[in-house]
C-alpha cells in the first residue's frame, strides 16, 4: 500500500506535484503492472484527482525521488537504507522491473553508479548499501531485454569498476598497503559483491568472470597478504570471494573443453592461503579478549565459508591438480586444515558462525578429500575426530548433521576398502590410526545410538544417516553398545530389547545401497518408537 507523507514547503530534496511534496522513503513495497489491476485502478483514480497521471507518471515520480535521496542524503544512513529497500521491492517484482527499465532515472543509475554522481558510495557507514545499490543495478541491467531497453551493455556497466581496478593492480605494494587504497578496496569487493549476487545464471556469470580473470584476479591474494590484520579490508574481499565462488543455481558451469573451472579454485587458493599464512605466521590473541571474533575468527569463519564453496562447487575436477604436480589443493586443504586445528573446540563451538563454517569444512573434507584426512598423524586425527564427536552433541541441528555425515564418508570408506587392506594408502593410515584408538567405532556407534534414543527429537534424521555404515564398519561395535544397554535394564526389558535389535537387524544386507539405507532408516524409526516406550534410563 502507498503511504504517502505530504509536506507543504518545498525543498531540494522532494518532488512538487500539484503544489505538495511527495516523500517516498517509508513508503511500503509495491506492484506497478502496465496493465493495471481493478485495485489498482483505486490508486490510480486517487493519484489523478492529486494531480499526479496514471501508473507510470506515478513511479517515475518515485523513482526520480529514489534518485535524489541517493544523491542529496549521503550522510543519513536511514534515509539510504529506507530508499534502497524500497527500490529492491520494486526490482524483484516482474511488472514493476518492466515499468523500471523504461524510466530514465533508472537509465541514469545505471550509467553513473560511482560517487561522483551518488556521494553517498564514499561515505564509510554506507559500504553495506554499496552492496545492495549495485545488486540492484545488475539485476534490472540482466533481466530480460534488460541491456537492450537501458542501452547499456553489462561490459560498460562494469567500466567504472574495471578502472578502478586497474588502477589498483598498478600500485606498487607499499601504496597498495597505503591508507590511500583503503576505501577504493572496501568499495570495489563490497561492489563487486553486489554484482555477483545478481547473476543467476551461466551466461551472467561467465561475463564477470572473463572480466575479471587474468588482470584482475591476481590483485586479489596481494590484497589479502596486505591486509590481513585489517577487518574492514579483509572482510570485504572474503565476501566477495565467498559469493563469487558461490555455485548457486548452477552458475559456474563452464563449456567441457574450458579450464576456467580450475583457474578460479586456483585464484580462491591464492587468495585463502595468502591470508591464511599470515594468520598462522601471527599469535593468537586469548580467547577472553572482548574481540577476538572480530579480530581472527570472523575473518577465519569468512576463509572457511570460501573454501567450503569452492570444494563443493561441483566445477573442479581436483584429480587434475595431483595429475599435473599443481600445488593448488595441496596448499587450500593445508592451510585450511591448520587454521581449523589451531583454534580450541571450546573457542569453535563458543561461536556459531565458526562453528558451522568449521564443521562444513570438515564434512567437505571426509567427502571428497578424505585421503588427506587420513595422512595425518593418528594424535591430529584424534583431534578431528574428537571435535566430530563433540560437534555430533552439539545442540545446533546443523552441526550434528555435518557430524554425522562425516562419520559415514569415513565408516563408508572404511566398508568399501577393509578388504583391500593396506594396498591402499588411505585404508593403511585408517588401520594404523584404529590400531593406536581402537575404541574409535565404538564410541561413535554408542553416542549416535544414545542420540536417538534420548537425543533431542530434531537430531534424529541427521544420526540415522551414518548408523548403517558404521554397523556395517565395525559390527562389533553394535554388539557392546547392545550388552552395554542390556546391562542397565531389568530382566522384562532385557527380552524386550533383545527383540527390538533382532527387528532392526532382520533382512538388512551387507550393503550401503540406497534402498537398503532407506530400509534400515524406517527400522530406525520404528526401533527408537518401540523401545522408548519401556526403555529406563
Amino acid at each position: 500500500m502507498f503511504m504517502w507523507d505530504q509536506i507543504s514547503n518545498s525543498n531540494s530534496n522532494g518532488l512538487s506535484v500539484g503544489g505538495n511534496i511527495i516523500t517516498v522513503v517509508g513508503m511500503g513495497s509495491i506492484t506497478i503492472d502496465s496493465a493495471p489491476s481493478t485495485k489498482q485502478k483505486v490508486y490510480q483514480r486517487m493519484f489523478e484527482h492529486l494531480g499526479m497521471g496514471d501508473h507510470t507518471a506515478v513511479a517515475n515520480i518515485i523513482v526520480t525521488k529514489v534518485g535524489n535521496n541517493l544523491k542529496y542524503w549521503p550522510e543519513d544512513q536511514d534515509i539510504i537504507g529506507k530508499t534502497l529497500e524500497l527500490l529492491q521491492d520494486m526490482a524483484i517484482g516482474y511488472s514493476s522491473s518492466k515499468l523500471l527499465l523504461t524510466l530514465d532515472t533508472i537509465k541514469f543509475l545505471v550509467r553513473h553508479h560511482t560517487a561522483d554522481h551518488f556521494p553517498f558510495l564514499s561515505v564509510p557507514s554506507n559500504c553495506r548499501h554499496r552492496t545492495t545499490f549495485h545488486s540492484i543495478l545488475t539485476r534490472l541491467l540482466l533481466s530480460s531485454g534488460g541491456e537492450d531497453k537501458l542501452e547499456l551493455t553489462f561490459e560498460q556497466f562494469l567500466e567504472p569498476i574495471v578502472n578502478t581496478l586497474t588502477q589498483l593492480g598498478s600500485l606498487s605494494l607499499s601504496d597498495l598497503r597505503s591508507e590511500p587504497a583503503r576505501r577504493p578496496l572496501i568499495g570495489i569487493f563490497r561492489d563487486l559483491r553486489g554484482i555477483a549476487a545478481s547473476l543467476h545464471n551461466r551466461r551472467t556469470y561467465g561475463l564477470l568472470f572473463e572480466t575479471l580473470h587474468s588482470q584482475h584476479l591476481p590483485l586479489l591474494p596481494k590484497v589479502a597478504d596486505l591486509w590481513h590484520d585489517q577487518p574492514d579490508v579483509i572482510i570485504s574481499l572474503l565476501r566477495f570471494m565467498q559469493e563469487f565462488c558461490h555455485n548457486k543455481a548452477n552458475r559456474v558451469n563452464f563449456d567441457q573443453s574450458s579450464p576456467n573451472g580450475i583457474l578460479l579454485f586456483r585464484a580462491t587458493s591464492e587468495v585463502v592461503c595468502a591470508y591464511g599464512r599470515r594468520l598462522l605466521a601471527n599469535p593468537s590473541p586469548p580467547s577472553d579478549e572482548s574481540d577476538i571474533y572480530k579480530k581472527r575468527y570472523k575473518g577465519m569463519t569468512l576463509a572457511l565459508n570460501v573454501i567450503n564453496s569452492a570444494l563443493g562447487g561441483n566445477y573442479v575436477c581436483f584429480g587434475v591438480f595431483a595429475l599435473y604436480n599443481d600445488t593448488a589443493l595441496e596448499n587450500a586443504l593445508n592451510i585450511s586444515m591448520q587454521l581449523t586445528l589451531g583454534v580450541s573446540l571450546e573457542d569453535v563451538l563458543a561461536y556459531p558462525k565458526f562453528s558451522k563454517a568449521f564443521y562444513g569444512f570438515i564434512e567437505a573434507l571426509f567427502k571428497n578429500h578424505i585421503a588427506t584426512v587420513l595422512a595425518l598423524e593418528t594424535n591430529v586425527f584424534m583431534q578431528v575426530m574428537n571435535a566430530v564427536h563433540e560437534g555430533l552433541q552439539a545442540s545446533d541441528a546443523l552441526l550434528t548433521s555435518l557430524c554425522a555425515n562425516s562419520i559415514d564418508h569415513l565408516c563408508t570408506f572404511y566398508f568399501v576398502n577393509v578388504v583391500k587392506g593396506d594396498k591402499v594408502l588411505a585404508m593403511h593410515n585408517l588401520n594404523k590410526h584404529i590400531s593406536v584408538q581402537p575404541n574409535l567405532f565404538s564410541s561413535l556407534t554408542a553416542t549416535l545410538f544414545n542420540l536417538l534414543l534420548f537425543g533431542a527429537p530434531q537430531n534424529h534424521w541427521a544420526v540415522m544417516r551414518p548408523m548403517l555404515s558404521i554397523i556395517l564398519a565395525s559390527e562389533s561395535s553394535l554388539t557392546a553398545y547392545k550388552e552395554h544397554l542390556l546391562s542397565t535394564q531389568t530382566l522384562e526389558n532385557q527380552k524386550l530389547l533383545n527383540d527390538a535389535f533382532s527387528k532392526l537387524l532382520h533382512d538388512i544386507e551387507r550393503s550401503l545401497e540406497s534402498a537398503n539405507r532407506d530400509r534400515f532408516t524406517q527400522k530406525l524409526t520404528s526401533f527408537r518408537v518401540s523401545t522408548r516406550s519401556f526403555l529406563t534410563i
